[in-house]
């Protein structure tokens, strides 16, 4: 007979599934409180008493720390072959069941630790060695983030901690590489026809930033974590953004992310006649979801709240920073104001540049872009990519900069092409120089709120 050890703080939420357990004929066995609750729902749980010989001491305080019950998690023929614990949330301290989850961590090859239905389901469906190992690894992970996030409380946040996250990672950034996720992704996977790996997760969200940052409806495909076609619409425009976005570089979006900043409907899923391999959206209808269904992409969903950071390693120090645009409205500096059309193709062009490597210039034309030149050293030939990728589309457009104009040479590439109107930010020294230029070449400049770098 299967033997499980629980001891729940929400023992509402375990009810179900420990009924379950019952009925497969395991054993429960619990502590006093958590028994008692078990038994008024109908599900037959063993007191733990019955191993210790006594209730509890200090009115509940104590209640597991017996070394009758430790030592039948740790023994080479243990006690039971689960022990799922639900810890006290903070700012209450779990002692007991923290020394349970690190005691059945301890005896990974005999007893596999569960602290969430994730876990527990885990230790349930596998009994390899590659999912106990795991299961231990997680486990102490949790327990150290616990005691971090209760030393805060008494330190005011210097520990930085974060849990190994339960999402498996398909490979690192290239397939002869590993790697892992620490604290649980803010998104929901609802379809995955292979597990999600390191660069998906990073090309998910610099999509998400850009579509995000959008205060109309929009869609966005990335690759490599740079935008190759991003567009904007109205309302009801939703299937003709999207086609508009990945077909802005239709050959790049073969096999990149694509996020959208609105419902998915069964009309948007259908019109995909691309390989994606990620979508990921704030919702989808029940029939869109039926139709990607059919499709290879893994399909996220991701809460209209989700904060943004951005972190590196480097030389042994994780550097974590904000990630935002800053705020602020476009300002003329030069020229003659544009519409509202192309007010909106240079905000559009404004926050898809944000997501490109730096130096970067993004080309906008009626609410698609035509050319997105990055990733240089120079901005100069930024501007020349961007212009080079939209040929002709550049005339009359609008394009923007990830930072100001060091010298007059990146505007005449853009002028050259046919570009009208430029947003980028100012603080050169030349900047006097470079608003003259513009108004000479016939450029209607604009002020960006602030530098956008992204490396």
């Amino acid at each position: 007979m299967k033997r499980i050890l629980v001891s729940l703080y929400d023992k509402d939420k375990y009810v179900d599934i420990l009924g379950k357990l019952c009925l497969d004929n395991w054993e429960i066995w619990a502590s006093s409180g958590t028994a008692k609750f078990l038994k008024k729902r109908g599900i037959d749980a063993r007191d733990i008493s019955e191993v210790t010989g006594f209730e509890n001491l200090l009115g509940g305080l104590v209640k597991t720390l017996h070394p009758e019950v430790f030592a039948g998690i740790l023994a080479s023929e243990p006690l039971w072959d689960i022990v799922l614990v639900d810890l006290y949330p903070p700012p209450d301290i779990d002692i007991g069941g923290v020394a349970l989850l690190r005691a059945a961590a301890k005896n990974w090859k005999k007893v596999k630790p569960a602290f969430n239905f994730e876990t527990l389901k885990m230790a349930l469906e596998r009994d390899d060695e590659e999912t106990r190992n795991r299961l231990a690894a997680l486990t102490f992970a949790l327990t150290s983030r616990y005691d971090a996030v209760r030393a805060n409380q008494f330190l005011d946040g210097l520990i930085f901690s974060l849990q190994l996250s339960t999402l498996e990672l398909r490979y690192g950034e290239n397939p002869h590489e590993k790697a892992s996720a620490y604290g649980d992704p803010m998104f929901e996977i609802l379809s995955e026809k292979k597990k999600i790996s390191f660069n998906n997760v990073l090309d998910a969200e610099a999509a998400w930033f850009v579509v995000s940052n959008l205060d109309m409806p929009g869609a966005v495909v990335v690759k490599h974590q740079s935008p190759c076609g991003a567009a904007a619409g109205k309302l009801g425009e939703e299937v003709k953004i999207v086609e508009r976005a990945i077909n802005a570089d239709a050959e790049s979006s073969y096999g990149g992310i694509l996020a959208t900043n609105f419902e998915v409907t069964k009309d948007v899923a259908s019109s995909l006649n691309t390989y994606l391999e990620v979508i990921i959206a704030p919702s989808y209808t029940e029939k869109a979801l039926e139709v990607l269904s059919k499709k290879k992409a893994r399909v996220l969903k991701v809460p209209s709240n989700f904060t943004f950071k951005v972190g590196r390693y480097a030389f042994g120090s994780l550097l974590v920073g904000d990630r935002s645009l800053p705020g602020g409205e476009l300002k003329l500096k030069v020229g003659k104001p544009a519409s509202e059309e192309t007010l909106r193709d240079l905000k559009l062009a404004y926050i898809t540049v944000e997501g490109v490597k730096s130096n970067a210039v993004v080309i906008v034309n009626d609410g698609v872009t035509v050319g997105i030149g990055g990733g240089q050293p120079s901005r100069k030939r930024a501007a020349w990519i961007a212009a080079t990728l939209a040929k002709e589309r550049a005339e009359g457009a609008a394009a923007a900069s990830d930072a100001f104009f060091p010298f007059p040479d990146g505007l005449e590439v853009l002028a050259k092409a046919g570009v009208r109107y430029v947003a980028a930010p100012l603080g050169s020294i030349r900047d006097e120089e470079v608003l003259s230029k513009a108004e000479e070449l016939g450029l209607s400049f604009y002020e960006a709120p602030g530098r956008v770098f992204r490396h």
